[in-house]
């Protein structure tokens, strides 16, 4: 039984709120595009990184919807500015360490043809190996923001499109059947969508 099927059997509801849910799912594949990091925050949330992330994601939601908090100066006042800088701080701290220990192991040569090798390069990989026309790569800094940016502006509104979805066929019953078929179609005798085919199919 799925850990959704089980929600709606403890719940005793013909609803349950998905977005918490979903956020940890597209955190999870991101984490994997993003670092090839099987962090499984879906079942193991105390990981201080996913931690964090959740964190930063509560706190830049409550900024938005605050006019108070949309002024620099007033927000680093506030005790949620500070936690806001914290966190981010510990973000950071965590992206250059991943940074660090992948510039060390693409310095290996056999680790680099490996990973040249592979039949897809996940993010970080890409942004190490890119280089300019002049051969100068991305610095430290460079390479920090396009993950981070990724990572927080990925997850987070690709979980909002999905409840959305979720949303649009509970209203359309005959609609989520069709998805249902062409997912059973899709799969074949096979109960799970494995990771590479997901990967192949978009």
């Amino acid at each position: 039984m799925s850990k959704w099927e089980k929600l709606v059997q403890e719940n005793k509801a013909t609803s349950v709120e998905m977005f918490e849910h979903v956020s940890l799912l597209t955190l999870d594949s991101i984490m994997k595009c993003a670092f090839s990091c099987q962090s499984n925050c879906q079942t193991d949330r105390d990981n201080p990184y996913i931690k964090t992330v959740i964190e930063l994601g509560f706190l830049v939601f409550e900024r938005l919807r605050t006019p108070l908090y949309h002024n620099d100066f007033c927000y680093h006042l506030t005790f949620q500015g500070r936690q806001f800088h914290k966190a981010c701080r510990l973000a950071h701290l965590h992206t250059d360490s991943v940074i660090r220990e992948r510039k060390k192991s693409l310095k290996n040569e056999q680790e680099l043809e490996k990973i040249l090798k592979k039949r897809r390069l996940d993010f970080l990989d890409i942004l190490l190996c890119a280089k300019d026309e002049k051969g100068n790569g991305l610095s430290d800094e460079d390479l920090r923001a396009e993950v981070d940016t990724f990572m927080f502006e990925g997850h987070d509104t690709t979980a909002s499109g999905i409840c959305w979805l979720f949303y649009c066929m509970a209203q359309n019953p005959e609609y989520q059947q069709r998805c249902r078929e062409e997912t059973k179609e899709f799969l074949g005798q096979g109960k799970n969508i494995q990771w590479c085919i997901l990967i192949i199919s978009h």
